[in-house]
């Protein structure tokens, strides 16, 4: 019993002892893991948080800093990390560039993705393309004194100049050469207009001399009388214009159309005449006048005439064939000398 009693005792102590092992172990562990929180806490507290890139990035000087690219970037954020791109361009930072630059640095950041980039972009200041084709047209106008009835035609496009946002916004021709008899320029644009250049470029092309000319609004079928909104002005290029083609407008709207005209082309004077008052085939009457006397008679016309235009007139009684001229519709007049006798056998 007594062994027991012994044993008994023991077990219990063992038991209390075990206990209070295991109590302040627990203590422990969870004074470190506190202590490791505190410690990783205060960690990310001095570096305020963990790295990120910046995906955007948009600068107006000729360098990135490591700042513009990694959020915080510690103490080595005013460090050039690359020239920027040229003004009004951008360019793409990839992730396995970007890891480089964050190891070299000592920043904790590495990509989770190939789509992990940055695209730069760099402000500017832009001269959009009509600063430069204006340009050229004071030079051309300077020149050769012409008025504006010129059209500019480049070789390509004239593409807007992109300078430093702290640059003035200016340009100026530095040579332009022409020839007079062909129209063709070639000028060298720099910008801005004073100080260093920072930008130049060759521009070539030539001035096209244009008339202002009418022509058909639709297509026109033969007959039809041109009336004002058949018709509107446009511009074309005089070396590509045929001759004998109608300039003033007036000159066309009342006639009628002898030749079908297509829509937006040039009218030729042959073109178009005046209405037709009197159809070949037709019966007219004919007035005979010689003198104070009047006579008048039947013929048939001999072709189509318009007023005031002398055609052939057949008379219906004799077949005798006349020239008359056509005074209005179904009416044309012979005027005889007055020392010839009036016969309408």
């Amino acid at each position: 019993m007594n062994i027991k009693t012994t044993h008994g005792i023991g077990l219990v102590y063992a038991l209390l002892l075990a206990g209070m092992a295991v109590a302040v172990g627990i203590s422990a562990f969870n004074g470190t893991a506190h202590a490791a929180e505190d410690d990783t806490a205060q960690q990310v507290e001095d570096v305020g948080g963990p790295v990120v890139i910046n995906p955007i990035v948009q600068v107006d000087g000729d360098y990135v800093l490591l700042a513009d690219l990694f959020s915080p970037a510690e103490k080595y954020g005013d460090r050039v990390v690359l020239r920027s791109p040229e003004p009004g361009q951008e360019t793409v930072l990839p992730a396995v560039w970007l890891w480089k630059v964050a190891k070299t640095f000592g920043i904790d950041w590495q990509p989770s993705s190939t789509a992990d980039t940055i695209t730069v972009n760099r402000r500017s200041t832009m001269l959009k393309a009509d600063s430069i084709t204006g340009l050229l047209r004071d030079a051309y106008f300077k020149r050769t004194g012409e008025d504006d009835l010129v059209e500019l035609e480049t070789d390509g496009t004239v593409q807007p100049i992109h300078l430093p946002v702290s640059t003035a916004p200016t340009v100026r021709l530095d040579r332009f050469d022409l020839d007079n008899r062909t129209g063709r320029f070639t000028a060298t644009v720099i910008a801005p207009a004073e100080g260093r250049p920072l930008y130049k470029t060759t521009v070539a092309g030539r001035f096209l001399r244009v008339v202002e000319m009418p022509v058909p609004t639709r297509r026109l079928g033969k007959g039809h009388v041109i009336e004002p909104g058949d018709i509107a002005m446009v511009r074309l290029h005089e070396e590509d214009l045929g001759t004998n083609l109608i300039v003033d407008p007036d000159r066309l709207i009342g006639q009628a159309v002898w030749r079908s005209l297509s829509t937006g082309r040039p009218v030729a004077n042959t073109d178009v005449r005046a209405p037709v008052l009197i159809e070949k085939g037709r019966v007219v009457s004919v007035m005979l006048q010689n003198g104070s006397m009047t006579l008048t008679v039947q013929g048939r016309a001999m072709q189509d005439g318009s007023k005031d235009e002398v055609i052939r007139v057949q008379n219906t009684q004799s077949n005798m064939v006349i020239e008359a001229v056509v005074v209005n519709e179904g009416r044309v007049m012979v005027t005889l000398p007055e020392n010839l006798a009036l016969n309408t056998q």
